[in-house]
């Protein structure tokens, strides 16, 4: 025991213990007592953290597929407004590849300095959807017919969309073929 003075006077005593090292003792029911984690338990923390990484991983995967879909349907979005315009269309006003005249539907298809193009009515060979550059390219065939005297009125028509894959930078294309007959 030993007494503080403080300014000549006492005032406590305090108790000073030897610090000695401990030595685990066991219990009295013959177990050591609980001062670390067992293996088990540390396999079942990082099953649990494993658990928790796959979770996180495949939501992870679906925002990536949403994404994958969401473009596609843009693109399929875009080669259905071109063949919509091109069924309303009439023949003659459609054009083909190689015609070098300005006053086709083609021609409109592939240039964006159309006067209708300038107030967002027209259709644009560059369509830009958040991040992603969408490219439309669009071809038009006249179909031969089997009988000479006779044209056949029918026009094939592809449409492809191509666009740069948001998770890869890959090129990806949509194909869309159908065919305008002249019934009018």
């Amino acid at each position: 025991m030993q007494t503080c003075r403080l300014y000549g006077k006492m005032t406590s005593t305090v108790m000073v213990q030897n610090t000695m090292p401990v030595i685990p003792v066991k219990a009295p029911n013959g177990l050591r007592p609980a001062a670390a984690m067992t293996f088990v338990e540390i396999l079942i923390a990082g099953l649990l953290l494993v658990v928790v990484f796959i979770i996180g991983w495949t939501i992870s995967s679906s925002f990536t597929g949403v994404r994958k879909v969401r473009n596609y349907e843009t693109a399929i979005f875009l080669a259905n407004q071109a063949v919509e315009a091109i069924r309303a269309a009439r023949s003659h006003e459609l054009g083909v590849d190689g015609d070098r005249r300005k006053d086709t539907l083609l021609a409109d298809f592939s240039s964006a300095d159309n006067l209708f193009d300038k107030n967002g009515e027209g259709f644009m060979p560059v369509i830009t959807v958040g991040n992603i550059e969408y490219k439309r390219t669009i071809s038009i065939q006249d179909i031969p017919s089997d009988n000479k005297e006779v044209g056949s009125g029918l026009k094939l028509v592809r449409v492809n969309v191509s666009w740069r894959a948001s998770e890869d930078g890959n090129l990806v294309e949509f194909e869309l073929v159908t065919t305008h007959c002249d019934q009018w």
